[in-house]
């Protein structure tokens, strides 16, 4: 897990920071991967839309206990960052079997998103719109209060490690 010095100062001063190739992933996380993962740990599946087919955006709740990966980014962000505890803070997975557009939206936690599988933009509507395009292992930070929206480009899974807690350095 890489980040440098610019990067770790954006992060730390609640600015919109992107990082490429963040980490080398060794899983496969496509959607045979996700099928088994939501079999063996009898997770909890959710729709953040309404169409009512598999061009839903899907919400996997909770994965962070699920593999030692997701716990390993988890911690490692959290330590980083010196966030305290809050029991609201999770590793979610969100997946798209087609290019889709998400709703805009604004979260009430710092949001770090890695890159999974497949292609997406962030469009940030910040000071300036601007738009981030994440691949696999490229990771984004979107600090609370900042109104967003992701565009997949193509079928993708991201996860979404959320922290709501403050930061101890603040």
């Amino acid at each position: 897990m890489l980040i440098n010095k610019d990067e770790f100062s954006l992060i730390k001063e609640n600015k919109v920071c992107l990082i490429k190739n963040f980490v080398s992933l060794e899983n496969e996380y496509d959607f045979n991967f996700i099928s088994k993962l939501i079999e063996e740990n009898n997770l909890i599946v959710g729709s953040k839309s309404t169409i009512g087919n598999l061009r839903d955006i899907l919400q996997i709740y909770k994965v962070s206990n699920c593999l030692k990966q997701f716990k390993t980014f988890f911690d490692f962000l959290r330590k980083m960052f010196k966030y305290s505890f809050d029991e609201r803070d999770e590793v979610d997975l969100f997946l798209s079997f087609t290019s889709q557009v998400g709703n805009a939206h604004v979260d009430t936690e710092d949001v770090f998103i890695l890159g999974l599988k497949g292609n997406s933009i962030y469009r940030v509507y910040d000071i300036k719109n601007k738009d981030y395009q994440i691949n696999k292992g490229d990771l984004i930070f979107i600090p609370r209060g900042i109104k967003h929206k992701v565009i997949s480009l193509t079928p993708r899974i991201n996860a979404s490690i959320g922290f709501h807690g403050k930061r101890l350095y603040e």
